[in-house]
């Protein structure tokens, strides 16, 4: 029988709604925000169209031949005919009957296209679903750019109704999880706009439901953060933290949303967590709206933490209890960060072409008081005192093959460069549905290539491996379901489902490079050979918000059929 692993479905708003509004730092909502560059160009060639430009809904015949430019705000467009040169819709669909041809691109702001496969395009087909902001002067279009764009919904909406003001957060704090249950944050917000920048900050108490509120573990957190910035499109910002936090062990495999449903609805936690207590100042300096550069520096203590027992609409099999959540080295340390972060999609959403890159490079130093746990062989000694050097580069590269088809690449490396060997909370581990999902989460093999452990499993089987590697390859090919019914000409009633077959393999294993003569050990510039990395294949259908998936392990074959559901793509 398959083993089905359900990551989670459509239900956060059973989350959302114990709170006044979302976290930011649990979903950014930027698949709503259109970018400035997009935006102008948009306008430009709106403004330049002389062959046909109308304001209003658009129907080009299959007798009908346009020649030149077409430019169509607050269509929709029907096309049947033929156009020599470029269609241009904003915030409007278009619709492509058979035989339809357009010779020139075809660019779609705030709206969707159907019939590709119906048409013929000679240039290059671009779609973003964000609509356009604009004021009409005369025949003429301007942008509307919002300056808070790199913030969420919610603060651009607050952005544009004042630029100063002082309100009361209240709001979930992070993931939902085994061992804080919801953390909601409660505290005063104050920004101020000053025309060369804004000065903000954010004062707010964490309130964790698994443990604030019971006498036995007076468990409260705080989170001080404050931030100086100059410039709004580029410049610098500055920034200081105080904090008592509880922090994920790894964060980039599964988003938090993920990680936050599958916990509060299948009994499943996906993470494992930390305490940090601590401050921290930071640099950034924001080059362009694709890209910046962060540096910054902490003295903080962390620890370990017990997991609870949140609340879980469904308990799984039995009366069986929450995973255990690790121990870590507890200790004293000064953490500096510099990050590099890269992103030209067209879409952070629902990317179709463009790079993205994250980087970063962490130099850690300070004392052990408590080794946590480690299997046997995976570190060669306990050293209390420590210094480490860790790196980790996310690279992935969106190419669009053909109108409806494109062909995605993922690239992680990341873990130990130089120094001592990493401490528990900074290791990594490629295990489970965010990394090669043809293999259970924490159901280790022998050798585990996957958590580095070894001998007898540890209590909820920790991340022990001092470096990673993971390549993730899919293609993509669109998947359109959909029902019109039509009168007098005018489109009645209809249902659709835009979505995308997906086939896809992954590759990846960890190991360590400081544990001689431990299975999973390796020279500090060896890579293992390729035979020994765990690999899969499988395919699903994906419809942006929530992706089905099948996952078959090619490495080891023995290993049953997973079945996963995700509320995004899985990268």
């Amino acid at each position: 029988m398959n083993r089905v692993r359900l990551i989670h479905v459509a239900g956060l708003a059973l989350l959302v709604s114990l709170t006044a509004r979302k976290a930011d730092a649990q979903l950014r909502d930027t698949a709503n925000v259109l970018p400035r560059d997009v935006a102008r160009e948009v306008v430009a060639l709106f403004n330049a169209t002389q062959a046909l430009r109308t304001t209003t809904r658009l129907v080009i015949d299959s007798a009908r031949t346009v020649l030149g430019d077409v430019a169509v705000l607050n269509g929709p467009v029907m096309i049947a005919g033929h156009v020599t040169g470029r269609v241009l819709a904003i915030n409007a669909d278009v619709i492509l009957t058979r035989g339809a041809r357009i010779e020139g691109d075809l660019l779609v702001v705030g709206g969707e296209v159907e019939g590709l496969r119906d048409a013929r395009i000679g240039g290059e087909i671009r779609v973003y679903h964000p609509p356009l902001r604009y004021a009409e002067t005369g025949d003429q279009l301007t942008a509307v750019v919002d300056e808070g764009a790199e913030y969420s919904w919610w603060q651009r909406w607050e952005h544009a109704r004042r630029h100063n003001f002082n309100r009361l957060d209240i709001a979930t704090a992070g993931v939902y999880n085994r061992v804080e249950g919801l953390p909601v944050r409660i505290g005063p917000v104050l920004y101020r706009d000053q025309g060369w920048g804004h000065v903000r900050l954010d004062a707010t108490t964490i309130l964790r439901t698994a443990s604030s509120f019971a006498g036995s573990t007076p468990d409260v957190g705080h989170d001080v953060h404050t931030e100086l910035r100059i410039g709004r499109q580029y410049g610098v910002s500055l920034g200081g933290r105080l904090f008592q936090v509880v922090q994920g062990v790894e964060e980039w495999q599964l988003s938090n949303v993920e990680v936050g449903l599958a916990t509060f609805l299948f009994h499943r936690d996906y993470r494992d967590y930390f305490g940090r207590h601590g401050g921290l100042v930071s640099a950034a300096l924001r080059a362009t709206d694709n890209a910046d550069l962060t540096f910054s520096y902490s003295d903080e203590r962390w620890r370990s933490l017990d997991a609870h027992e949140p609340l879980t609409l469904w308990q799984g099999d039995g009366d069986r209890g929450w995973r255990q959540n690790p121990h870590v080295d507890d200790g004293r340390f000064h953490v500096a960060n510099l990050t590099l972060r890269v992103d030209t999609r067209n879409d952070d959403f629902n990317p179709w072409a463009g790079w993205y890159v994250l980087a970063d490079f962490e130099r850690g130093a300070g004392r052990i008081d408590a080794l946590g746990p480690a299997s046997s062989g995976v570190r060669a000694s306990a050293l209390l005192p420590t210094r480490y050097q860790r790196g980790f580069v996310d690279v992935r590269r969106y190419n669009r093959l053909a109108p409806s088809a494109a062909l995605n690449l993922r690239l992680v490396m990341g873990g130990w460069l130089s120094g001592d060997p990493l401490p528990l909370e900074r290791r990594l581990s490629i295990d489970g549905p965010g990394t090669v999902p043809g293999f259970d989460f924490r159901v280790s093999d022998r050798p585990d290539v996957g958590t580095c452990s070894a001998g007898v499993p540890l209590p909820g089987r920790p991340a022990e491996c001092e470096r990673v590697a993971l390549a993730q390859l899919e293609y993509r090919n669109d998947l359109r379901i959909s029902y019109s019914a039509w009168e007098d000409g005018q489109r009645v009633n209809q249902f659709r489902a835009d979505g995308a077959w997906v086939f896809f393999a992954d590759a990846g294993r960890g190991w360590t490079v400081n544990a001689p003569g431990g299975a999973s050990n390796y020279g500090r510039k060896e890579l293992p050979p390729l035979g020994t990395y765990r690999t899969d294949i499988g395919a699903g259908v994906d419809f942006e918000k929530l992706g089905i998936y099948l996952a078959k392990a090619v490495s080891t074959p023995k290993e049953p059929l997973n079945v996963f559901i995700r509320v995004r793509h899985r990268f």
